[in-house]
């Protein structure tokens, strides 16, 4: 069995002595077609994206979702990720530290051992996520780590389910990453954040997916009390898809703020081959049996093309943008498209491009506003509202 372990922010070390990287010739090939750093100055991070529309994330005075970017990436300090993806992650917490966050805790669970991301040495297998708090506002980001390993990549890759929390699940992910994970943390752990958001990258963003619609579930499945922060935001990076498709759709039940969606989105990196635009291996599991929860969905072509951004729907069991997603080629390939510095880079802090995608569906009820009494009672308040535009 795994063992499992807290590390205070004053206990974790600095990243050293790191194995030097094998086939990570593939990362630093994606990043080396026009990335620079430079070109994210910290000052990016306080830049004014668009007035969100419902269900994006506002921003009125920083990008919201690059700070999450940035935090998904800063996850990859394991010495499993290798020297070039922790040099990424030690620029990403230094951008952090600029926007005014501190790591405060860091959830650790062991592993044991198993082969590296490219098959090629053995290696410590730590799943892990990291609570930045601001203390400026009270505003957290929890980040989960993504994939690291062939162990990682086995689980994230598996069609298994099982029955979990209340919901069908990805059982490999749900079992063998999340529920480890969550097991260390508590309720008192998000006492002190006014504002929290979870985010990852791959598994990670999975990861992050589970927690926000288990933390916002009413029947509170993950036993954290009737008084817990909920979820206020969830940005999911080239995020695996964890929820059945026997569950019509996955709503934030509990405390839901735009018409039983989160705000926040899925990101997906896409890009022509042989004239067909294909988008991250990632979103595999999208295409077929599983699905992410009701929130925005969000289109990375490029540094240089602006993000193209989708509603969610505001009637029950319709998921508005989840075939875009479902008719899209993956690309027959893990990178370029899947690495972390393109969702940062691509993302920058670039307005988006909001497009509208009809709703067809014309019967159901018409999710409200929510607030502390649930999705149920939101949805009985409002069941005589016409569907939204």
């Amino acid at each position: 069995p795994a063992s499992l372990r807290v590390i205070a922010a004053s206990d974790v070390p600095s990243v050293r002595d790191v194995q030097p990287p094998t086939c990570t010739s593939m990362l630093r090939r994606a990043a080396s077609r026009g990335f620079d750093a430079s070109t994210l100055p910290r000052a990016a991070a306080q830049a004014t994206l668009l007035q969100a529309s419902r269900g994006f994330a506002a921003a009125a005075s920083e990008p919201k979702d690059l700070s999450a970017a940035w935090a998904s990436l800063a996850a990859y300090d394991s010495k499993a990720a290798g020297a070039f993806l922790n040099g990424e992650a030690a620029k990403a917490k230094a951008e952090l530290g600029a926007a005014g966050y501190a790591l405060a805790r860091e959830y650790v669970v062991d592993h044991g051992k198993s082969l590296n991301f490219d098959g090629t040495v053995e290696v410590d297998s730590f799943d892990a996520a990291n609570l930045w708090l601001r203390e400026a506002d009270g505003r957290a980001i929890l980040a989960f780590r993504g994939s690291d390993t062939q162990k990682n990549l086995a689980n994230v890759r598996s069609t298994e389910t099982c029955s979990m929390y209340g919901h069908r699940l990805q059982a490999a992910v749900a079992e063998g990453e999340f529920a480890p994970l969550v097991a260390l943390m508590s309720a008192g752990d998000f006492s002190g954040c006014r504002v929290l958001a979870v985010t990852g990258h791959s598994l990670g963003g999975g990861c992050a997916s589970m927690l926000a619609v288990l933390m916002n579930d009413k029947s509170d499945p993950l036993g954290f009390g009737e008084a817990r922060k909920t979820v206020d935001e969830l940005y999911g990076f080239g995020a695996t898809a964890v929820f059945h498709n026997s569950e019509a759709e996955t709503p934030n039940e509990y405390g839901c703020h735009f018409r039983g969606a989160f705000r926040g989105a899925i990101y997906r990196t896409l890009r022509t081959v042989d004239g067909v635009e294909v988008q991250d291996r990632a979103f595999n599991l999208a295409t077929k049996c599983f699905h992410y929860p009701k929130t925005g969905l969000v289109s990375l072509r490029s540094s240089r093309s602006a993000p193209v951004a989708y509603r969610s729907s505001g009637l029950q069991g319709a998921p508005r943008w989840r075939h875009l997603v479902q008719e899209t080629p993956v690309d027959d390939n893990l990178f370029p498209l899947h690495s972390p510095l393109n969702y940062v880079r691509w993302l920058g802090a670039q307005k988006k491009r909001v497009v509208e995608i009809a709703q067809v569906e014309q019967a159901g009820l018409v999710y409200g506003a929510g607030d502390r009494g649930g999705l149920r009672r939101s949805l009985a308040a409002t069941a005589g509202d016409p569907p939204p535009l």
